[in-house]
């Protein structure tokens, strides 16, 4: 009977052991989407997993960037911190402290900054990336080979120069961001991949990257940041006449491995009465992405301590790089199995810098308080009221806004050289995120 009761004692130590790991923690991170792009929203969409997702956990209604541009909105989710925050040597070079900063695609991360890959690794946490990156690596060796119409990507060379380059970008995000592992990585849109003419928007290959991180993880709790393309341009619709073997990082041998495949795509879309178009297959592309991901979270037993993270980086034109609510306001959605309760509603003001504290505290990890800019909102992912951001806070080129959540203030200020130079009819324009690569 001594022995028995022992035993039950052991067991049960042992399972509030494991009760009381850190969670998993997976970020999807979409680019250029309103929130009415996504089905939880009320809006007929071939968004059916983002539903469930939903569903099983949470909808934001105040989810917001701070900065309506790609680069910079990587940026808020990377520090925790707003983007003027920025210590890149041509940031600081090109924006003196004494005059107003632009906001564009110019706040690049650099080494020296914390991540959120970086504070979890002190956590014990393995971490990894995929998908797009747009933070940096813009000159030098990392712009890679380029290659025309007429170039063969089964030809063996090219596709070991192709992996060669891959690898580099893999290594500089590792490096730069924090990460252990990284696969899959777009510098940044596919107009500047080595073969733009032959391969965009291959989700196959990101969510192989994805998974490929997930079975690598073993017993550490991990965090998965996958930065995806949808729905950011070239057209999506026309990637389903592209040879999905063809990645940006070379051949891949099973594109049909996770994902249906682009013709059971197509013919999926009509028969649920959806048009092949730009729109429509991106958002198909997005959720055959996370529903693969999420399927094997479940396959490998992890799913209910796991929290699940949906959220764009930004909204879309003609809000884009602006402080207008069509450019800042995105879709948001949480799912965390025993903390979030299914089918709720969040009206929370939330901003994406929220995202590092918020997770750092559910890892158990909390920051030093003023350590960034980013309130976290973890008592509204427990149901509670109060708490988390009263103010939302935004930049874009040389305009700022606050808002409550109801009222904005927005202003504009340039640089008093840019004034003049105006004046002088040395420029026709003030300049904007239009002077930045995209």
């Amino acid at each position: 009977m001594k022995y028995a009761i022992l035993f039950l004692a052991a067991a049960l130590l042992i399972s509030c052991q494991e009760n009381n790991k850190p969670p998993n923690v997976i970020i999807f991170f979409s680019d250029d989407m309103r929130d009415v792009d996504v089905s939880m929203y009320g809006r007929k969409q071939p968004t059916p997993s983002l539903q469930q997702l939903a569903e099983e956990g949470a909808r934001f209604n105040n989810a917001y960037c701070s900065s309506g541009m790609c680069t910079p909105s990587r940026y808020t989710l990377m520090t925790g911190n707003f983007a003027g925050r920025c210590q890149a040597p041509d940031f600081l070079e090109n924006n003196p402290k004494s005059e107003p900063y632009t906001i564009a695609w110019n706040t690049h991360l650099i080494e020296g900054d914390k991540t959120i890959a970086d504070y979890l690794n002190e956590a014990g946490y393995y971490t990894g990336f995929v998908g797009k990156y747009h933070l940096g690596a813009e000159g030098g060796s990392l712009r890679g080979p380029r290659y025309g119409k007429e170039v063969d990507p089964y030809d063996p060379e090219i596709d070991s120069t192709l992996k060669s380059y891959q690898h580099e970008l893999q290594e500089y995000v590792k490096k730069a961001g924090g990460f252990d592992y990284a696969a899959s990585v777009l510098r940044g849109n596919y107009e500047t991949n080595p073969i733009p003419h032959h391969c965009f928007h291959n989700f196959e290959w990101m969510t192989k990257g994805a998974i490929t991180f997930m079975e690598s993880a073993g017993d550490e709790p991990f965090f998965l940041y996958a930065a995806t393309t949808a729905l950011h341009g070239p057209p999506h619709d026309k990637a389903l006449d592209l040879d999905p073997h063809f990645t940006p990082g070379g051949l891949l041998d099973n594109p049909t491995e996770y994902h249906p495949s682009r013709e059971e795509l197509s013919q999926r879309l009509i028969d649920r009465g959806f048009k092949v178009s730009h729109h429509n297959v991106g958002l198909a592309m997005l959720d055959d992405h996370v529903a693969a991901v999420l399927n094997k979270l479940d396959e490998l037993g992890k799913a209910e301590n796991t929290l699940v993270i949906f959220m764009a980086d930004h909204g879309v034109e003609p809000g884009k790089a602006s402080c207008y609510e069509v450019g800042v306001k995105v879709p948001m959605a949480v799912r965390w199995p025993g903390v979030v309760e299914p089918k709720s509603e969040i009206n929370q003001n939330t901003q994406i810098v929220d995202l590092l504290p918020t997770i750092l505290e559910a890892a158990g990890s909390p920051l030093p308080e003023g350590e960034v800019d980013g309130i976290s909102f973890m008592d509204a992912l427990k149901g509670n009221d109060g708490g988390g951001r009263e103010y939302l806070y935004f930049e874009n080129g040389y305009s700022r806004a606050v808002s409550d959540g109801t009222f904005k203030y927005m202003t504009l200020r340039y640089p008093e050289g840019v004034i003049e130079e105006m004046k002088e009819g040395k420029r026709d324009y003030a300049p904007n995120h239009l002077d930045f690569p995209m």
